[in-house]
């Protein structure tokens, strides 16, 4: 078996240090500290495994305050993949200094068990109803969570709901339905936000797409990018095994973040003999919404909405699936919206996942650069598709106060669909 180092020497030895990662990387533009750019990681990581002249484990901050955009890689003439390598960094690492107990909990028994995700909501929902929350926050009990509490404020209200069931009683049969796609629904969607999986459903049967939700479990990002990777291994065989089951033309999500991680699951599991053809497969079949949707040719269809639009992109969308052109065609198809482009809309946002829970000073200051961009357009809608990424923003809009609307695209889509004429 080749070494970490024997792996990553040919990928770490890509850089030429000359310096061009500088213009994408969020993280440097706001701290202008070498060691925060895909260059000054590189360089720290290969003295690592190369040289052997610094030790893994003095290299914590370097490995994990990188919000593994891959904006870096747009600019790099020799295409570093610096996100893969912190993935790689972040696995040793674990390995060495072994997991805390949180996250075998989270990686081990929560994300594996839907079920459980959603009695985990429940109780987040009770301490929102009862006031506990506030109440925490009143008395500062959550700073003494650190960066962790200063983040909860991220976490919208928990809704009343029935979690996976639920959504999986919104799908019908269509009379004559052009294809059957199995909807990736994700985590967050059943517990946090159910009108946003409602929304997904119906503008997918307007294009006339028969929709089935089955029981998927994570797609195993989190866990992946916390160096878990044979977590994410057993996520991604749980969800191949079940797809392999369905009689679906694609595999299609809302969520940037699944879809990205979804059709990595071929090289994720490449050397397991057993399961590789069978994640190729998947792989193929997996879609993005906006993606698919402009395939098939959407149904433009749709009333008039009076809004001026602008477009956020969460990193997983266009800087690690190359989809830029396709939210931005389905935006302009909208009677009615005048969308107008942002100053660095493909620039992260800061939320990176669960990134402000470790990192919330980077983090808001990512953030703020990124609410003075959607300012000056003037726009009264911003619009994502990555829940991670629309919980940043509305934290973002409320605490600027501007006068903006924060919505995922298949919402702006369902409701000009229901706008239509004729649709009672």
């Amino acid at each position: 078996m080749p070494t970490v180092a024997e792996e990553l020497a040919e990928t770490l030895q890509l850089c030429n240090k000359c310096g061009l990662c500088l213009a994408g990387c969020p993280i440097y533009k706001i701290t202008g500290i070498e060691w925060t750019s895909a260059r000054g990681r590189v360089a720290l990581l290969r003295s690592a495994f190369l040289d052997e002249r610094l030790e893994l484990e003095d290299l914590n901050d370097p490995i994990f305050n990188c919000l593994t955009c891959n904006a870096c890689t747009e600019h790099c003439p020799p295409g570093v993949p610096t996100g893969d390598i912190i993935f790689r960094a972040r696995q040793e690492l674990l390995k060495k200094k072994g997991d805390p107990w949180t996250q075998r909990l989270l990686f081990h028994k929560l994300l594996p068990n839907p079920e459980m995700i959603y009695k985990a909501s429940r109780l987040l929902r009770l301490a929102d109803v009862t006031g506990l929350r506030t109440l925490a926050r009143k008395t500062g009990l959550t700073r003494l969570a650190g960066d962790a509490g200063k983040a909860e404020a991220m976490v919208p209200r928990v809704p009343s709901s029935e979690g996976l069931k639920a959504i999986q009683r919104m799908a019908k049969k269509l009379d004559k339905p052009k294809y059957h796609a199995a909807y990736f629904v994700g985590c967050y969607a059943p517990n946090f936000a159910p009108e946003k999986a409602a929304a997904t459903i119906r503008v997918l049967n307007k294009n006339q797409v028969e929709v089935i939700v089955p029981d998927f479990v994570c797609c195993g990002l989190p866990a992946a990018g916390y160096g878990e990777m044979e977590s994410a291994r057993d996520l991604a065989r749980k969800n191949i095994e079940l797809a392999g089951k369905l009689k679906v033309d694609v595999v299609v999500t809302p969520c940037a973040s699944c879809s990205s991680f979804l059709k990595d699951y071929a090289k994720l599991l490449a050397d397991d003999p057993e399961w590789a053809e069978k994640a190729k497969e998947f792989a193929g079949k997996v879609r993005d919404i906006s993606e698919f949707l402009v395939d098939i040719g959407l149904n433009t269809e749709m009333g008039e909405l009076q809004k001026k639009v602008t477009f956020h992109d969460p990193c997983h969308l266009a800087h690690y699936q190359k989809i830029k052109d396709q939210p931005r065609t389905i935006l302009k198809s909208i009677p009615g919206v005048e969308f107008v482009e942002m100053d660095e809309a493909d620039m992260c946002c800061g939320a990176a996942g669960s990134y402000a829970f470790k990192n919330y000073d980077l983090s808001r200051k990512v953030l703020e650069r990124k609410m003075d961009n959607v300012a000056k357009t003037g726009a009264d809608t911003l619009v994502s598709s990555c829940p991670a990424c629309i919980m940043q923003l509305s934290c973002g809009v409320g605490q600027q106060k501007l006068p903006v609307s924060v919505l995922e695209i298949v919402e702006l889509l369902d409701e000009a669909y229901r706008n239509a004429k004729g649709n009672g």
